[in-house]
């Protein structure tokens, strides 16, 4: 299987880290690191950053409360064998 290296935040450019930054407070979450898969995702900009657009607009307020959303995420993430 292949794999990648996951990196400290603080190996990642400014742009980044900013990023990181209001991921963290959009989420509110309050981990050391940011979350395995956003520092996976942010490596490759071109690639990450449209998946986290994305990824707002589908944690955004609709039908569906974030509680359910974040349970379909998981159970699809568990499915896939996703370690992130």
């Amino acid at each position: 299987m292949p794999t990648v290296r996951l990196r400290d935040a603080s190996e990642y450019p400014e742009s980044a880290r900013r990023l990181f930054e209001l991921s963290r407070q959009w989420f509110d979450y309050d981990f050391k690191e940011p979350p395995a898969m956003s520092r996976v995702m942010a490596w490759d900009p071109h690639f990450g950053g449209p998946h986290g657009r994305a990824m707002k607009r589908a944690m955004a307020p609709g039908e569906f409360s974030r509680g359910e959303k974040e349970m379909v995420a998981a159970a699809v993430s568990g499915v896939n064998a996703c370690t992130y």
